[in-house]
């Protein structure tokens, strides 16, 4: 989604409490975030890896750094939406897809943006669901096997389990991940691998009463 994109998206009369500041990469943000404070960032990707990593890896920054900051994403589909809500390595406000209907995109946008300016923590539903169906360290050392180039058999013999069992826990990752090919699988293994392991990043997120 380009910058017009994102204007006609958030062009919404329950915004005007906001100002909006576009920039055109992470590179740019950083060098703003020096003398300008931010309540809100909000992450476009356009599906490729790069700049997937790079949003993530920034996103982790921010919730070291900056944790009152409200971290939103906007995939560029429901896939990597996906992704990013298994495998994000610290807890993001929301995850969006640019596939979603244009009403409900607005809709979840001006929900995650109302309670920022309330200076609440808008609890996304899907997110939570995720965090409690997350990969098993079984599921995420295989994973990071098959980016290393293992073949499951390989990666049996390695963890000293039957094949049967390690396809059964490759079968679970790709049900958790939402993929249905192992190209999918290597996308989700790539990220994986690429970022701070997500259990101790998750240690970083605010606690909830519910």
């Amino acid at each position: 989604m380009a910058e017009m994109g994102l204007r006609h998206l958030l062009a919404h009369s329950h915004y005007r409490n906001f100002t909006f500041h576009f920039y055109r990469s992470i590179r740019e943000f950083k060098l703003a975030l020096r003398q300008t404070s931010f309540d809100v960032l909000i992450c476009c990707l356009s599906g490729t890896r790069e700049p997937r990593i790079e949003c993530l890896l920034t996103m982790e920054e921010i919730a070291r750094h900056d944790a009152g900051i409200t971290r939103i994403v906007l995939a560029n589909d429901s896939v990597e939406a996906e992704l990013i809500k298994h495998l994000s390595p610290t807890y993001l406000h929301g995850v969006l897809s640019k596939s979603s209907p244009l009403a409900e995109l607005q809709q979840r946008m001006q929900d995650l943006l109302r309670e920022a300016a309330l200076g609440h923590e808008y609890i996304d539903a899907s997110l939570l669901h995720h965090e409690s169906r997350s990969l098993s360290p079984t599921e995420n050392i295989i994973l990071r096997y098959m980016t290393y180039g293992y073949s499951l058999m390989e990666i049996a013999q390695r963890l000293d389990r039957n094949i049967k069992t390690i396809r059964a826990h490759k079968f679970n990752a790709m049900t958790k991940l939402g993929v249905n090919s192992d190209v999918g699988l290597l996308s989700a293994a790539d990220l994986l691998v690429s970022l701070p392991d997500r259990n101790i990043a998750y240690n970083q997120r605010p606690s909830h009463s519910v």
